[in-house]
């Protein structure tokens, strides 16, 4: 029988994306996807995924905690699987940006797990958004702060 990893002993996950960690305040809204039109020959074999309809219209504050150019985790009450957000933050010594993204995984509550260096990290309650929307120069500024700390 295999022996099985601990946290401390597995290899850490390599994430597609590169991402820098960060603590800025985040204005939330819940939102639902824009409705289609279709002609009748494309609505009868059109599928799409439905964004969760819980809470439309709520607005919530949040902490961004770490941002790639693909999508960002956002610390705070977790939403829905499959929920529309729009997402307004500060950048310091840039504009601010708006963005639109889905909620694709989320962490209910939260959790302590042990480093690789065997510290413990408290991890909290949050949801992780993929990028629907976000201007072109807000992903390119993005991408310039995170190749900095690479």
């Amino acid at each position: 029988m295999a022996k099985k990893e601990t946290a401390a002993e597995a290899p850490r996950i390599q994430r597609r994306d590169a991402r820098m960690t960060v603590a800025w305040n985040a204005s939330c809204e819940k939102m639902v996807e824009v409705e289609q039109k279709l002609q009748p020959e494309l609505a009868a074999v059109y599928e799409r995924v439905r964004a969760n309809p819980e809470g439309v219209g709520r607005r919530f504050q949040a902490t961004l905690r770490d941002l790639s150019v693909n999508g960002a985790f956002l610390e705070g009450e977790p939403l829905p699987l499959l929920s529309r957000v729009a997402l307004a933050f500060e950048v310091p010594s840039f504009k601010p940006i708006e963005a639109v993204g889905w909620v694709l995984w989320r962490r209910t509550a939260p959790c302590t797990v042990q480093r690789p260096s065997g510290a413990p990290i408290t991890l909290g309650a949050g949801f992780g958004v993929v990028f629907e929307w976000i201007s072109l120069e807000a992903r390119l500024e993005i991408a310039r702060r995170v190749a900095l700390l690479a």
